[in-house]
């Protein structure tokens, strides 16, 4: 009887694990769709940056503003950073390409985050339906009685 309970709880859970499994593939899904079709991307992120002049005289370097903004696209690779200068007039069309590989990159750590919890939803699954050597043991040989 206790066993028939235990079984039965195993299995509302087990249920409700792959409910939310079907859930997340559904995401999961949708997800991966809109991967497949990219737009035109950079990748690099876009970057904002006031500088100090070379001249001693200037105001930058008496406390006054900074000379800026100026804009750059920046990567980082295998340990070192580029940066590409973007001209105001170009700006526009720039930030739509680095901000469309920003959505790009956090899509994919969304992938990766719902791959991850179907995953232990899985494993929960797996501990959920394991039977212990001993329970094996009885369920292949049969429930005997004790000799006295």
């Amino acid at each position: 009887m206790l066993d028939n309970i235990k079984h039965k709880v195993n299995m509302e859970s087990i249920s409700r694990a792959r409910k939310r499994i079907r859930e997340l593939q559904k995401e999961r899904f949708k997800l991966e769709l809109s991967l497949l079709r990219p737009l035109a991307m950079a990748p690099y992120s876009l970057i904002k940056a006031y500088w100090r002049c070379g001249k001693k005289t200037c105001r930058c370097h008496k406390g006054g503003p900074l000379h800026g903004p100026y804009y750059y696209l920046t990567q980082h690779r295998e340990g070192k950073t580029s940066n590409i200068y973007i001209p105001k007039k170009k700006l526009s069309k720039i930030s739509i390409l680095a901000e469309r590989y920003k959505e790009y990159e956090t899509s994919l750590t969304k992938l990766r985050n719902l791959n991850k919890e179907i995953l232990t939803l899985l494993k929960t699954i797996e501990k959920k339906a394991f039977v212990p050597p001993s329970k094996l043991k009885e369920k292949i040989n049969g429930k005997r009685k004790k000799k006295c």
